[in-house]
Parts: structure tokens; C-alpha cells; sequence
């Protein structure tokens, strides 16, 4: 159990599931789906609260991610699994056009080419179900009670600083206070 170990756990899995739980909690708050004062019972029973309702009323407007994240479980959990979907299929969209072959594509026809799809879809979604042992790379043991720690230290980490700061409902809200900060920061110098 090294440094080395915790640091690479804090900046491959702690540091994205802060990013996502800020991003998730920071909309459930905006949104007031959330009080801002609840502890952490009363934000698990609000969540299930939540999922059910999603659950029976399947809209296909809405934040895409946030459905996703609801999908998988929602909390803690359902957030690993999302994070590790996305690294898992991030990795190979990026292999598939580095290595494109397109007549290697259709070699064994379209038939095939579906199958293998689908085949790698549901692996990559059992193999996120199974965010524990991907992380610490096969190792085992102490190393996934490490990365299991840091993953929800994370969590947890988001989870505060959505609670302490301004909700940003949108990326059109947080340009127009990026822009009102720069125009008062140059009033300011004048």
C-alpha cells in the first residue's frame, strides 16, 4: 500500500467522481429537487425518492447524463459505474479511430458487425457494473478497499461543494457569470 497507490486512486477515480457528484447534486440543487441543508440520510431517501419517480414516468426530455446516472442506480454507486462507462467507452471510441479499418469493418459482414457491437456493448456495461476490480487493475485485495475509499471520499467531496456553493443550472448561466466577473474585474482596474 503506497503513496503512489492513493495518489493515482485520488486522480483517476477521486478527482472525476467529486467532478460528477458536484455536477449531479449541483443540478438536483438547483433545480430544488434537493434542500440544500439535508444530511446525508435524508439525500439517499430524497434520491430513491427520485429514481422511483423516473422510473415510472420515462421522459425523453431532460439531461442526458443525469438519466444515465439514475439508470445505473444513482448515488454513490450508480455514479462509479457511469464514470467507469464513460472511460471504458471513451477508450474505445479512441481505438476505433486510431485503428479504423474500413474494409476490415464489413469483412465479415453488417450481421457481424452488429453482433460485435452489441456483444462489446454489454461487456463494457457489466464491466462498469464491476467498477471495483477495474480500477485497481486486477490487483485485488487492500488496493480495492483503497480505490473503493478514495472513489466515495470523492463522492462525498462533490456532494459538499454543490451544498456550499451557487447552483449553475446550465453552461449558458456559468458564461454569463464568467463574463459579469471579467466586467467587473476590469471596472475595478479603471
Amino acid at each position: 500500500m503506497s503513496i503512489f497507490t492513493w495518489l493515482t486512486a485520488a486522480i483517476q477515480l477521486g478527482l472525476p467522481m467529486a467532478a460528477l457528484s458536484w455536477l449531479m447534486f449541483n443540478w438536483l440543487y438547483g433545480a430544488g429537487q434537493l434542500p440544500r441543508d439535508a444530511g446525508h440520510k435524508a439525500i439517499r431517501d430524497r434520491l430513491a425518492e427520485i429514481k422511483k419517480h423516473h422510473r415510472t414516468n420515462k421522459s425523453r426530455s431532460g439531461n442526458y447524463l443525469y438519466k444515465q446516472w439514475l439508470f445505473f442506480g444513482g448515488g454513490f454507486y450508480g455514479l462509479a459505474v457511469l464514470w467507469t462507462l464513460l472511460v471504458l467507452e471513451l477508450g474505445e471510441l479512441i481505438g476505433f479511430i486510431v485503428n479504423f479499418d474500413l474494409p476490415g469493418l464489413f469483412a465479415n459482414g453488417i450481421v457481424s458487425l452488429v453482433v460485435n457491437f452489441i456483444v462489446s456493448q454489454l461487456g463494457n456495461i457489466v464491466q462498469a457494473f464491476m467498477w471495483f476490480g477495474y480500477w485497481p487493475d486486477g490487483r485485488g485485495g487492500e488496493q480495492v478497499v483503497i480505490w473503493v475509499l478514495v472513489a466515495y471520499a470523492g463522492y462525498l467531496f462533490g456532494i459538499h461543494l454543490a451544498r456550499e456553493t451557487e447552483s449553475l443550472h446550465s453552461l449558458s448561466e456559468l458564461v454569463r457569470r464568467f463574463s459579469r466577473r471579467m466586467q467587473s474585474g476590469t471596472e475595478d482596474k479603471e
